[in-house]
């Protein structure tokens, strides 16, 4: 139900906006990666560069009325470390010309063991880029294989300590769990890992080949018979198992799959799962904008996947997109709360209320009611949070509001 005509935006986290860029290239294709990413011995550097920039200045004026206040800047891919530090210089400047980037923002740059070195990663360092993911994914050479990855757990660990020589203090670790041949000992070696090294942030994730924007040569691989991954209890196991070597260690789960000391929450993630506006340049990005005016709520835009029609795209148009698809506010709704409800903190329901201009307690009343009957989540005013049973069914909990 439509309780009034909603404002242009709907409160002070509305004012943000995330950027998120693109960068598709890798020195090889990981067989469980569905992302636009292509291995290529000779990056264009220079021609990939001028591409993201002038979709940025093209992209810029859609985001600038209302005034917003940019949080976040993110370099995903990809592997974004092999990004030439001057090119990744010049799109920053960009960012900061073309909008209003916050004091402190956090700028966060994706890098993989054995793509960079002290002196390419003191040189993101000394352009602001104040946060590194490092996609480590196991520190076992035998899970490393079998999840195609080209580095060793050595040199996983060796990226890690390179990041600190270079002036790094908020540090974000990848881990992979699930992959063929894994335990759930193993998994909790994994984490015990990451513990010991002293990240501010680590992404744990199960292992996924379904639901993917692309079927990926593991997927295949399990449906021939080639493969076999572990059963799904035991893959939950391996979470638990995970879960409890980083709660030891010291870090809190904010998310699903995140975990963090505190004041080391990842913002740019976090812009997602709140529902705020992003601009999305680069090869295959995905962008959300509110829609101006009466109509659609928002629109989000995708970026063509293929790095050569990307190019051919935006040298053409200015842009690179691919599709679009408008979004009302029913599915606005939607979204936030299947997203909201990832944040151990919950949702807040007053706020996309207030943003959305339409009644969300009183329609879901016996949802919620049956939710915290049956200790999935509790609400504490008009805040709905999951419990940790609650997060870990979260798909199923979710598709109860749908």
């Amino acid at each position: 139900m439509l309780l009034s005509a909603p404002p242009r935006t709907g409160g002070p986290d509305s004012m943000q906006l995330g950027i998120y860029i693109h960068f598709p290239y890798c020195l090889s294709k990981c067989p469980y990666c569905d992302f636009a990413s292509r291995a290529e011995a000779v990056i264009p550097q220079e021609r990939y560069t001028e591409a993201v920039l002038r979709e940025l200045r093209a992209r810029a004026p859609q985001f600038t009325e209302p005034r917003r206040e940019v949080v976040s800047i993110y370099f995903g891919g990809g592997t974004p470390s092999l990004w030439d530090p001057p090119q990744v210089g010049r799109v920053l400047t960009a960012c900061r010309e073309l909008f209003d980037v916050k004091k402190g923002a956090e700028v966060t740059l994706e890098a993989n063991p054995g793509t960079t070195d002290e002196g390419r990663f003191t040189a993101f360092r000394a352009l602001g880029v104040n946060r590194l993911s490092i996609g480590v994914q196991s520190f076992a050479d035998s899970q490393l294989l079998v999840l195609g990855r080209k580095h060793s757990g050595s040199e996983a660990e060796r990226a890690f300590r390179t990041a600190r020589a270079a002036g790094f203090e908020n540090v974000s670790l990848d881990l992979i769990h699930g992959g063929s041949g894994h335990t759930v000992e193993g998994a909790a070696r994994d984490a015990a890992s990451a513990v010991a090294l002293g990240p501010e942030h680590v992404s744990a994730y199960a292992l996924t080949l379904t639901g993917l924007a692309e079927d990926v040569p593991m997927a295949k691989a399990v449906r021939r018979g080639e493969i076999e991954l572990p059963p799904d209890d035991e893959q939950a196991a391996m979470g638990e198992a995970v879960r409890n070597e980083l709660a030891r260690g010291g870090y809190a789960r904010y998310e699903i799959s995140n975990f963090a000391r505190k004041g080391f929450e990842a913002v740019h993630n976090t812009l997602y799962w709140r529902g705020i506006e992003y601009v999305a340049a680069g090869c295959g990005a995905c962008g959300f904008v509110r829609a101006p005016g009466e109509g659609a709520f928002a629109r989000r835009y995708m970026n063509d996947r293929s790095p050569e029609r990307y190019l051919s795209r935006v040298e053409e148009t200015g842009i690179g997109e691919a599709s679009s698809e408008e979004v009302d506010r029913d599915q606005h709704l939607r979204e936030r709360l299947f997203t909201g409800l990832r944040l151990a903190e919950g949702l807040d329901l007053a706020a996309p209320e207030q943003d959305l201009g339409v009644e969300i307690r009183g329609r879901f009343a016996k949802v919620i009611d049956r939710l915290v009957r049956e200790e999935l989540a509790g609400l504490e005013g008009t805040r709905l949070r999951l419990t940790e049973r609650g997060l870990d069914l979260h798909s199923e909990v979710a598709v109860r509001f749908f």
